[in-house]
């Protein structure tokens, strides 16, 4: 697609837009950066008695928190559904699965179960998540022609506004990031040389920023600050920015999808609440942590006795490794030791707790229980009133992102590689050794619904619901298949299940003619070896052994029997010969003592049926002989 200059915006224009959203976003980040710098623990105490590097010594309760609720998120993962556009239609429905095989392809090469616990715990913590789509990957070893995810972080996001706030869709997004200057040199030397450096060394960061809409991908350096009145040099160049690069988005969609949690007004984490609670907490702790300090090393004073008319003084200062004793004259040592009190340990307690009912955390997620839960039962309770609404909301959220982010896959995958032929799953190199679809012609649409089988429910829990509702007769196994995450092609798992069925009963058969003697112990001997020495499946044995039984056969009728027609081995019994249905040769009748087999009795029939004659009640009774008969002769009539 070919950029029209009336909608592309020039560098000014985007440098423009991303001061402008950093400072309306600047509250939003602030949260953003103390909730990240509570997870990583890099909170301080500001208590003067303490070492300057000393750090909170409390359970932190937030990274917990942040962890858990993105683990349990994104434990199961949602499946695809593409519907037929006939339904009925054994071409349609084809096409339908193999849209959704391809999609499920693309989510395992960009391994998205990973991306999803990322996006889970940006969505717990920032109450964001954001994410680009783009015709190739970051990676330059991957060649994959394929649409490639890739997890922003949202404290570097800098988006549209959007009126909806259930909207998902921006109409552009900035995204900013950094990059040293030798970078710059090595990649960028034209641009490098022209923006203002300052007195910048190679490494020293300086601001990348990435504009995407629906028809540009902008790459944009931002130059070093410049103070009034400072003296430039004309050798670090005089641009405030530089273009690095402008590429043309053929899909003709912003390729940015971001999902927010729901709140009231504005965007919030789930755990924004307690820090607060988490401050102070820690602030606690190291008050009570230094009257602890104080009372391994208590205070002295020298005493004078009452109504002494004298000042106490110390003679010799005692030394206990030197084995010195002190010395005071006219006084005594008091030894005052400070002991915490009470309400400390009293008032940590209450804190923890005010902090789990604030963010929704039971201590189960912690191993632990309360004294009054004795039973699993009870805790699974206790645990799911806390977590299964939060979860479901969250699992829903990610759900809604998925189907957007489906949308711009296809698009991406039909603009830019829609006559190639592509594979379900491939390696890295991209060769394409055994082409499943063309894009084009199998992404008839690019709907598609993004669902959790039980939202609310993580790995554990949907297993066993889903078996229950299998065992009651409420679910079909069909509908388990489709719901279970870890079953990625339902009807190919179908088709395994009732394989094995079959596999099992042909098992058993074989076994009950072993046991019953109808079946010759070398036939069997014969399976066991095809099975050991070729490493193939029970059928696929028997079918092999079956074979090549009815070719020794054959070759076995064809020998005793030179003038007879030749017997095809497909007319030998093959495995159904038994001691009471030998192997018989074209000409050979029934042996003595033995019952004929099938196909010498059908011949016997037909050779009494040519010979035998029925009779004719429009003849005089005379029998009539069968089988084709000859034409009567024309009669001649008279005049």
């Amino acid at each position: 697609m070919a950029l029209s200059l009336d909608n592309t915006k020039a560098g000014e224009q985007i440098v423009t837009l991303y001061q402008d959203r950093r400072m309306h976003r600047a509250g939003i980040f602030n949260r953003m950066d103390e909730v990240r710098r509570h997870y990583n623990g890099d909170v301080m105490v500001p208590l003067p008695e303490l070492d300057d590097m000393e750090k909170p010594a409390i359970p932190n309760l937030i990274a917990q928190g942040i962890d858990q609720f993105a683990m349990r998120v994104a434990s199961t993962m949602p499946d695809i559904a593409y519907p037929a556009l006939r339904p009925g239609i054994q071409s349609s429905e084809t096409k339908a699965r193999d849209r959704r095989l391809a999609n499920v392809g693309w989510w395992d090469m960009n391994k998205m179960g990973t991306k999803v616990r990322r996006r889970s715990r940006h969505l717990t913590a920032y109450g964001m998540t954001a994410v680009t789509l783009s015709p190739v990957s970051l990676d330059p070893n991957d060649k994959r022609e394929i649409p490639h995810w890739r997890v922003r972080n949202p404290l570097s996001t800098y988006p549209s506004q959007m009126i909806d706030p259930d909207s998902m869709e921006p109409t552009d997004c900035i995204f900013a990031d950094v990059r040293p200057l030798g970078w710059l040199k090595d990649n960028y030397p034209k641009q490098a040389s022209v923006l203002y450096t300052g007195k910048a060394k190679n490494t020293d960061m300086f601001t990348i920023l990435e504009y995407l809409d629906e028809i540009e991908t902008v790459i944009i350096v931002v130059g070093a600050k410049r103070n009034i009145g400072e003296h430039h040099d004309p050798g670090q160049g005089v641009a405030s920015h530089q273009i690095l690069d402008r590429i043309p988005n053929r899909s003709e969609v912003c390729p940015v999808v971001i999902a927010g949690r729901i709140t009231l007004d504005r965007l919030q984490g789930q755990f924004d609440q307690m820090l607060g609670m988490y401050q102070r907490e820690a602030k606690l702790d190291a008050l009570n942590t230094i009257a602890v300090f104080r009372n391994v090393f208590p205070d002295e004073w020298i005493v004078s006795p009452a109504n002494s008319p004298t000042s106490p003084r110390v003679v010799q200062e005692a030394d206990g490794k030197q084995g010195i004793r002190g010395i005071i004259d006219k006084g005594q040592v008091q030894v005052v030791h400070i002991t915490p009190g009470p309400e400390s340990q009293t008032a940590l307690d209450r804190l923890e707790r005010a902090q789990r009912l604030t963010a929704g955390m039971p201590a189960e997620m912690g191993g632990e229980s309360g004294s009054n839960i004795r039973t699993a039962r009870r805790g699974a309770s206790v645990l799911s009133s806390a977590i299964d609404m939060p979860l479901q909301e969250y699992q829903e959220i990610i759900g809604n992102s998925m189907e957007l982010e489906n949308q711009r896959a296809v698009k991406i995958m039909k603009a830019y590689y829609g006559e190639k032929p592509s594979m379900f799953f491939f390696g890295s190199d991209g060769k394409i050794s055994r082409p499943d679809y063309t894009p084009n012609e199998t992404f008839e649409t690019d709907m598609s619904y993004v669902k959790y089988s039980m939202a609310g429910s993580d790995a554990n829990g949907m297993v066993v619901q889903v078996g229950q509702m299998v065992g009651l007769g409420a679910m079909s196994k069909q509908t388990a298949m489709e719901m279970l995450p870890q079953i990625e092609d339902p009807i190919r798992e179908r088709d395994q299940v009732e394989l094995e069925g079959l596999r099992q009963a042909l098992l058993a058969g074989l076994e009950q003619q072993a046991s019953a003697g109808t079946l010759d112990p070398s036939i069997i001997a014969r399976i066991a070896l095809a099975k050991a020495e070729r490493h193939v499946s029970l059928e696929d044995a028997v079918a092999k052994i079956h074979k090549e039984m009815q070719e020794e056969q054959a070759e076995q009728a064809n020998t005793q029997a030179q003038a007879q027609p030749q017997a095809s081995p497909e007319m030998q019994p093959g495995m159904a010969q038994s001691p009471d249905n030998p192997v018989q040769g074209p000409s050979a009748g029934p042996q003595a003592g033995a019952q004929p087999n099938l196909q010498d009795m059908l011949a016997q029939l037909h050779t009494q049926s040519e010979a035998s004659q029925v009779p004719n009640p429009m003849a005089g009774g005379q029998p009539v002989p069968q089988g084709p008969q000859p034409a009567p002769a024309p009669q001649q009539l008279g005049v």
